[in-house]
């Protein structure tokens, strides 16, 4: 594999890719709307220039469609937006066609542009109790905080009309509102059913705007407290000129052709407001690259003709990849494996993390991170070490676990069964927001990720028996990786025994079924004659560093006389949950629109249970993942609290429950 690794990384080109990223960036690429649609016709009619085998495909959606578990939506359209301070001075806050970001994506249509409406501050938190004496009604209220809470009971309940925001998403350790004091943060709505739902808008202010306008509502409503003939409020004036309507998406597909009927596939989102530079105009435009590259080395005879086909998907996230799994043209394909790629060209020196592999599910063992690893690990290591003998990199990577938030958790669903690692960057200090430029986007780092990206795709579509020890021996490496962390995490923070035994249990039979899985990019008689003595070697190392490094434990912690017993399962926790949807839940509420019982059910376990437990919604996943029809609930519950490193029994039995409730389990 290294011989075609270093092919295909000297044939990519990150100026190239850049390119793309700033042609991309051109494009308002809101998902369903008339700025995606021309951004995807666009690539694929570059793609199609270039002797690429593409295509656009569309898919209607409109609010009554399903795609597998998610629910289309209105397409949405805007040619343009303002809101203006009126009084006590006259000044833009806010233009849809200096900055799209600058209003609530997906924002009803409103025409206040001859109307003052009031600004009335809300700064005690999201609670209707903190503000029963004010009177909303007919009011743009200003929120400083996400404004999903108040969507329970700020318009229709009470009557506002719309929102300002200066909210400014923050993300622990990498970036605080002051980082990006004069960005906007890309916010929308996600209407279910926008006849039920408040026809609503709302507009995006920096938090340096914000500031200064929350500074004027509270002196304005101090002065008024001293004399009521002074205004308490602030006015503005607006205009959306948008609309929603029953449209369509669109999904660029590409193919380089294979022998057989077997696939390999890569997917990246188009989508995201203009400019979305690292998020996702470089994965797209990486995606791209890999498809030119691949067809050149192939056409030239440099690389050996594909076994598998290779299919690239670039898609609105989420409800791209949705549709087409949905369309009966695919649900036949044979799908082997997946790559999505996610935020892949960011500066490292300016805010942006490691280029990050993230692992597939425990659920949906594997090799494909292993591959990836390797992959990496021979694209990163290229630079003479000073020294010593060997390579160093020159620039940050990481193999993470399993995190949830693009198109690879659909794909790693076990009932899609396409397990697929994702390419991306964490953390993003302009994620989601108007300084996400192209200026933040680095052609090394492009050329890198798409040179992993096609290096992984050929890899696989053409993996023969003399690959697979390199695959192993990465394998075996993020083994041993996990069970020394398991090992000294058990011994510094003096966990009990036994679930430190489950801990190491866990993760030696996922990395024991990863390998074991090789099997399925063979034939059955290739297999067994080759390769299994080697996958059942390699298993029996990872079977000793398991009994190692819990001998270690054992022995740090004065526990060597120590004995295993599994835990008895509680009657009541028996029971074998039945999954009967196909495809992760990507909304839950989705299911219970029709509903207003079952609205409120989900609206009750969203307060008590997700909203208390860290990264709820990835372990949401876990638990649908794990739900195969054989574990019983506590046995579920074991397998996510280990591999999330958090949630409780509780949590599982109330999501469960609650898909109970709106008729997905039984």
């Amino acid at each position: 594999m290294k011989k075609q690794i270093r092919l295909i990384s000297d044939q990519i080109d990150g100026d190239r890719i850049l390119n793309d990223v700033r042609k991309i960036t051109t494009f308002h690429r809101i998902q369903a709307s008339a700025g995606y649609r021309e951004a995807a016709q666009a690539v694929t009619e570059q793609l199609q220039k270039e002797g690429l085998d593409c295509r656009l495909l569309s898919y209607p959606f409109d609010e009554e469609r399903w795609y597998l578990a998610i629910k289309s939506f209105l397409e949405w359209d805007c040619q343009g937006a303002f809101l203006d301070l009126v009084e006590p001075e006259k000044k833009r806050l806010a233009d849809f066609q200096a900055n799209n970001i600058s209003i609530i994506q997906k924002s009803f249509p409103c025409d206040y542009s001859k109307d003052s409406l009031d600004i009335v501050l809300l700064d005690k938190g999201s609670e209707e109790e903190h503000y029963k004496d004010l009177d909303l009604q007919g009011k743009l209220i200003f929120i400083r905080d996400d404004f999903s809470p108040y969507m329970d009971w700020a318009f229709e309940e009470r009557g506002a009309v719309g929102f300002i925001s200066d909210y400014m998403r923050e993300a622990p350790g990498s970036r605080v509102r002051a980082d990006l004091y004069d960005a906007r943060n890309y916010s929308s709505f996600w209407w279910r059913d926008s006849r039920a739902e408040p026809n609503i808008f709302g507009f995006v202010l920096t938090p340096r705007q914000g500031d200064e306008l929350a500074k004027l509502c509270k002196k304005m409503e101090e002065e008024h407290q001293k004399d009521t003939n002074k205004p308490r409020y602030p006015q503005a004036q607006c205009k959306i000129d948008s609309r929603l309507y029953p449209g369509n998406i669109e999904v660029v597909e590409v193919l380089l052709e294979g022998q057989s009927e077997e696939e390999i596939l890569i997917v990246s989102h188009l989508c995201h407001p203009r400019p979305s530079a690292n998020d996702n105009a470089s994965g797209a435009a990486s995606a791209m690259e890999v498809a030119r590259s691949l067809k050149y080395l192939l056409d030239n005879k440099i690389l050996d003709p594909l076994k598998r086909t290779i299919r690239i998907l670039l898609v609105p996230e989420f409800a791209g990849t949705y549709a087409w799994l949905a369309d009966e043209k695919n649900q036949n394909k044979k799908i082997l494996a997946g790559l999505n790629l996610d935020m892949v060209g960011g500066r490292q020196t300016e805010g942006y993390g490691p280029i990050t592999i993230c692992a597939q599910p425990h659920a949906m063992p594997s090799p494909v991170t292993s591959l990836a690893a390797f992959c990496l690990d021979e694209i990163a290591l290229n630079t003479p070490a000073v020294y010593m003998t060997g390579q160093v990199p020159m620039f940050n990577y990481f193999v993470s676990d399993f995190s949830a938030g693009s198109d690879h958790q659909i794909l790693s669903d076990p009932t899609i069964n396409i397990p697929a690692p994702m390419l991306g960057q964490w953390p993003d200090r302009h994620y989601h927001t108007s300084a996400d430029t192209v200026e933040r986007v680095d052609p090394f780092l492009l050329h890198k990720s798409a040179s992993l990206a096609a290096s992984f795709a050929y890899s696989l579509a053409n993996l023969e028996p003399k690959d697979v020890p390199s695959i192993l021996g990465k394998a075996l490496e993020l083994a041993s990786r996990d069970m020394a962390r398991i090992g000294a995490e058990a011994t510094e923070k003096k966990r009990e025994a036994g679930n430190s035994f489950e801990e190491l249990e866990h993760y030696a039979r996922f990395h024991k079924e990863t390998c074991r899985d090789l099997k399925r990019f063979f034939d059955q008689d290739e297999y067994q004659k080759e390769l299994e003595a080697m996958v059942e070697d390699s298993c029996s190392l990872i079977d000793q560093q398991m009994e190692l490094a819990f001998k270690s434990y054992l022995k740090v912690t004065d526990q060597e006389d120590y004995k295993y017993q599994p835990e008895e399962i509680p009657e009541e926790y028996r029971v074998v949950p039945i999954r009967k949807f196909w495809s992760p839940i990507l909304r839950l509420e989705e299911f219970a629109s029709h509903d207003q019982e079952l609205l409120k059910a989900c609206k009750v376990y969203k307060k008590e249970q997700h909203d208390r437990v860290k990264h709820a919604y990835t372990i949401e996943l876990l638990i649908q993942y794990y739900m195969d029809g054989k574990r019983s609930l506590f046995e579920i519950a074991k397998e996510v609290i280990i591999e999330a490193g958090g949630g409780d029994l509780e949590f599982v039995v109330a999501y469960v429950k609650v898909l109970e409730t709106v008729g997905l389990v039984e």
